[in-house]
């Protein structure tokens, strides 16, 4: 009531009115109770949210249990909902439940119109036919062009909303709305008719809405009560407890609530997910002097390198915060199937995608990892440099003959990546695929077909600014080297055959070439691509040289102050890192004895790789970190430093650093910012 309501009730209860006896007219105003307007709404909502949901998911009842589950989601936050936005807040519930259906449950059977309650009619044939024909065509469709077309054409909502409402790019919702259009236009002739509500007894749905309220709130006390619960016990046992005649005793679960409450991870109680528990980079008090060099020891193949010095792996010093400076701690675990999950369960990028300008690119490829051959839900996608999901973004996979391609490939240039898929089983032909997108003002931006369509199996790829590079071919063995335009316009390029490694930067590319020997030795060639922009697809030849037939030049990188390649081990010797200094005379070998090395990386004149002893079982990785250069270093050589942790992989991209340190179900993805050189201002 109003401030006039006390006078009014006062003379109410003294039996007569306060004028001494003259009528009195009294209005009292009441807002409105608030299960009314919940009534209301479900009334005057239900015919669109069950059509909403009907389309959704193609099943009467599976959509009467979505609108229920709406309402009571809806019930036990109306207070919280803005007037005149009721409808759009319970459509994005409806709309994030089916997603989560839709991830527990890929496949979806659509039934026709025999299972599809008809309310009678005089002549319903033209309605059920045409209803029939739209719910078999969204049964056609993938997952996600059926949840956009549903909210951008059946639900007429603008595109940039349907990107708020599926958490995705505006590039998407156009890309899966355009395929999604293509493939119903012949499906589709008319106006979809609004299907048949069901009967809504408001009522039932607000008493049904009540109880799952008062449900979740007695299942809440009762779960604050267990904790409260624990939390005494742990107070109480954490330490030794005092039993008489006995003396102190640590109870049975003394260590574990003190674990707990130390914020170390249990074990058979899931990962500890702090971002605490990574292995932090030391901090000495002086300048630590650079990694110890030699002169190549006689007889040692030093390749077509200039008076090289050499450095040893197991002379590595240990990394230290005057070479980076840590950023971003985004912690994680390996779920049941392998993958690598963040906190709320998103995939935790790896360091292989890192880019300049601090993005990490990385495939969500949960569904890759089970046995069934499905990819529906796969996606490529980027993290901000945060890692607290601002800035990212993503996109599907390709979808050829009524499936989702397996990843196969990545590589990032700037802000542009291109990937490869490989089609799923079960097609045919069975196709790859070389696709490419790049991100702006954190929205991706892809084109909606793969640059490439080839019936050979990709193996290598690579970018440019420009162009997009990669092997094919139907064995590793036996690959060609392509080219092609990001911007859609151009055709394959065949630059070079016998391609064994691949890299590029900003505006070059470079390829290790291999012309088999008759002997026991072979040749190899580094050839520099610089001019593809202008047709040139014969390139320059760097350098040659023979190696043991049983090795090959497997990796390589290439920035404007270094190219660099590594030799696989051989049958006569240790694997090796060769280092060309393409703006002064340090040339360098880096030893590796009796390993293999991975995702080599250059940025500027510093190099980054993993490596493992492929003759240990369960061996740890090492990452390194090589100042390949005077100019990179600030010493009068190079400096080979190594990352903290065991398990490790790590890249490097423009000015910034990235590593993965694993260590039993734990994991953590380590972003930090490099010095220039080590002597830092």
């Amino acid at each position: 009531m109003r401030q006039e309501s006390g006078a009014v009730m006062d003379d109410f209860e003294a039996g007569g009115p306060s004028d001494g006896g003259a009528p009195l007219d009294v209005r009292v105003e009441v807002s409105r109770p608030r299960d009314a307007e919940f009534t209301a709404f479900v009334r005057e909502s239900s015919a669109y949210l069950h059509r909403t949901a009907f389309l959704l998911c193609g099943d009467r009842h599976r959509a009467e249990e979505l609108v229920q589950s709406t309402f009571e989601r809806v019930y036990r936050t109306w207070a919280k909902v803005r007037p005149g936005t009721e409808t759009a807040y319970a459509r994005r519930i409806l709309v994030n439940l089916r997603i989560d259906g839709w991830r527990h449950a890929r496949r979806e059977s659509f039934p026709g119109d025999d299972k599809i309650p008809v309310a009678p009619s005089s002549d319903h044939a033209g309605h059920v036919a045409l209803r029939d024909e739209l719910v078999r065509g969204l049964a056609r469709l993938p997952v996600n062009q059926r949840r956009v077309v549903v909210l951008r054409h059946l639900l007429d909502l603008p595109e940039s909303e349907v990107a708020r409402e599926l958490g995705i790019a505006v590039g998407t919702v156009k890309a899966a709305n355009s395929r999604g259009l293509a493939r119903l236009r012949d499906l589709l002739v008319a106006q979809a008719e609004v299907i048949e509500p069901v009967e809504v007894d408001e009522r039932a749905v607000l008493d049904r809405s009540r109880a799952a309220l008062r449900r979740r709130r007695t299942g809440q006390a009762v779960g604050a009560a267990c904790v409260a619960l624990l939390v005494v016990l742990g107070v109480l046992t954490r330490g030794p407890v005092l039993l008489p005649g006995i003396g102190p005793v640590v109870l049975p679960g003394g260590e574990l609530i003190a674990r707990l409450f130390d914020g170390g991870p249990i074990d058979g109680f899931g990962p500890d997910l702090d971002p605490a528990g990574y292995t932090p980079v030391q901090c000495p008090e002086a300048l630590p002097g650079p990694a110890p060099t030699s002169a190549p020891g006689p007889g040692e193949d030093t390749g077509p390198l200039t008076d090289p010095v050499v450095v040893d792996a197991s002379d590595a010093r240990p990394l230290n915060c005057y070479d980076v400076d840590i950023e971003v701690v985004n912690p994680g675990y390996r779920d049941g199937s392998g993958l690598l999950v963040a906190p709320y369960g998103q995939p935790l990028p790896e360091p292989r995608g890192l880019s300049a300008f601090g993005q990490v690119w990385t495939f969500d490829t949960a569904e890759l990892l089970d046995d069934d051959d499905a990819t529906d839900e796969a996606t490529i996608l980027t993290d901000g440099w945060t890692g607290d999901g601002s800035g990212g973004a993503a996109t599907t996979l390709t979808w050829y003959q009524d499936s989702r391609a397996f990843p196969t490939g990545l590589a990032v240039t700037g802000e542009r990546a291109v990937w490869s898929d490989y089609a799923a089983a079960g097609t045919s032909p069975r196709a790859s695929f070389v696709s490419t997108l790049s991100l702006s003002d954190g929205t991706l931006n892809s084109w909606t077909e793969p640059l490439v369509t080839s019936q050979e199996n990709v193996w290598l790829i690579a970018t440019t600014q420009d162009h997009a590079l990669w092997t094919a071919g139907d064995t590793a063995d036996d690959t060609r080297l392509f080219a092609e335009t990001l911007d859609h316009e151009g055709t394959p390029m065949e630059l070079a055959s016998g391609v064994t490694a691949l890299a590029a930067d900003e505006d070059e590319a470079v390829a290790a070439v291999l012309a088999p020997g008759s002997g026991e030795t072979s040749t190899t060639s580094i050839q520099l691509f610089d001019d593809l922009a202008g047709g040139d697809t014969t390139g320059v030849e760097l350098m040659e040289f023979e190696h043991d037939s049983s090795s090959e030049v497997t990796q390589v990188a290439i920035s404007d102050d270094v190219i660099a390649w590594t030799v696989s081990l051989g049958a006569d010797g240790p694997g090796a890192l060769y280092v060309v200094d393409r703006a002064g005379d340090g040339d360098s070998i880096v030893r590796l004895p009796d390993a293999v090395v991975a995702d080599l990386r250059a940025a500027g004149g510093l190099l980054s790789w993993s490596s493992t002893d492929p003759g240990a079982q369960d061996s740890a990785a090492a990452s390194y970190l090589y100042r390949a250069t005077a100019s990179a270093s600030g010493y009068d050589g190079p400096d080979l430093a190594r990352f903290p942790g065991g398990s490790v992989t790590a890249s490097v991209a423009g000015a910034r650093t990235a590593w993965l340190e694993e260590t039993g179900s734990r994991v953590w993805l380590v972003k930090a910012a490099l010095a220039p050189t080590l002597e830092r201002g």
